[in-house]
């Protein structure tokens, strides 16, 4: 298992919501993500500190 941090940001760049998420791969915690949050349509950023998993395109900043 690894551990994955999903975060969502809105229009002016401010996480609104963050959670830690356990899963086997990136995937996995993309479905587990969308699961938390059926609701709202919206872009969740996945990232793993252990593999740097990021998908493609996404950036980390620092905060």
């Amino acid at each position: 298992m690894q551990t994955f941090r999903a975060s969502i940001r809105d229009a002016a760049g401010t996480i609104t919501w963050a959670a830690w998420i356990e899963a086997s791969s990136l995937a996995e915690a993309n479905g587990m993500a969308a699961r938390m949050l059926p609701e709202r349509p919206r872009t969740v950023e996945l990232w793993c500190a252990a593999s740097r998993d990021l998908p493609s395109g996404s950036v980390l900043e620092a905060v």
